[in-house]
C-alpha cells in the first residue's frame, strides 16, 4: 500500500512539474528536480527491496534501473547538465535504497546485533512508514513551490 502511494505521488508530481516547469527559472527547476530525484528512488527502491522475497535477490537491478529511469524522466524536463545530475542522483538513490532494504532485512550485514525477529519487523515497518511520510512531505513542498 505504501509503495503504491509513493508511485501515485511521484506520478502526480511529475505531471505538475512537466506542466509548470517552463514558468520557473533554471536554478529553481534544478533544485526541485534534484530534491525529487534524490528522495524518490531511495524510497521506492527501499519498498521494492522489502517487497521482494529473499529467493529473488537476483532482481537487485530493478530498483537501480527504476532510479535511473526516474532521474532521466525528471532531468529531461530541464537543461542538459541537469539531466546528468538527475540521472546520477536517481541511480544513487536506487542503490542506497537497495542497500538500506538489505540491511533492514538482515542487520548482520553491518554487524548490528539482532535481538529478535519481531524487532526487525517493527524496524522495517516503522522505517517504511517514515519514508512514505517524508516522500509525501517532499511532494507537498514541491507543489506549494510550484504554484
Amino acid at each position: 500500500m505504501l509503495f503504491s502511494w509513493n508511485l501515485i505521488g511521484l506520478g502526480l508530481v511529475y505531471r505538475i512539474f512537466k506542466k509548470k516547469n517552463l514558468s520557473f527559472d533554471d536554478r529553481f527547476s534544478m533544485t526541485m528536480c534534484m530534491a525529487i530525484t534524490m528522495i524518490s528512488p531511495l524510497i521506492i527502491a527501499l519498498h521494492i527491496e522489502l517487497l521482494l522475497p529473499g529467493s529473488l535477490k537476483a532482481l537487485f537491478l530493478i530498483p537501480i534501473l527504476l532510479g535511473l529511469l526516474i532521474g532521466w524522466k525528471f532531468g529531461s524536463l530541464i537543461k542538459a547538465p541537469a539531466l546528468l545530475t538527475s540521472i546520477y542522483n536517481g541511480t544513487m538513490g536506487g542503490i542506497m535504497g537497495t542497500m538500506l532494504g538489505a540491511v533492514l532485512q538482515n542487520p548482520a550485514l553491518c554487524n548490528i546485533p539482532i535481538e529478535s525477529e519481531a524487532m526487525m519487523t517493527a524496524n522495517m515497518y516503522s522505517l517504511a512508514i517514515f519514508t512514505t511520510f517524508l516522500h509525501t512531505l517532499v511532494f507537498i513542498l514541491s507543489q506549494i513551490n510550484g504554484q
